[in-house]
């Protein structure tokens, strides 16, 4: 993903959401959410963008803007990322992302 991402450094990815949560899942939170606020800024409106920045707030303690995130999420996508399968067979989030949006 890094290299990936050196070479397009000037043009947002979706991909790039990808690449934040792995960097979660290492533990690497502070990089992993610099980059996702990039893809947030290109994807505001992403429902997965969204329930990832959710994620990223609760890790670093921010549980009221954590909660506000999420809640912009529409109603119907918002029930998907409570559920453990779709997380896990669908959109294929690491295991940290999915124990944290869980919180």
């Amino acid at each position: 993903y890094n290299l990936a991402i050196s070479m397009t450094a000037n043009e947002v990815n979706p991909f790039w959401l990808r690449s934040s949560m792995v960097k979660f899942q290492l533990g690497n939170i502070k990089d992993g959410f610099d980059l996702l606020k990039r893809v947030e800024n290109r994807f505001p409106e992403a429902p997965e963008v969204r329930a990832a920045y959710a994620t990223f707030l609760a890790a670093i303690g921010d549980q009221i803007a954590a909660q506000r995130k999420y809640l912009e999420i529409p109603d119907r996508q918002r029930l998907k990322y409570i559920d453990q399968d779709y997380l896990q067979r669908v959109v294929s989030w690491p295991p940290a992302m999915i124990d944290g949006v869980s919180k």
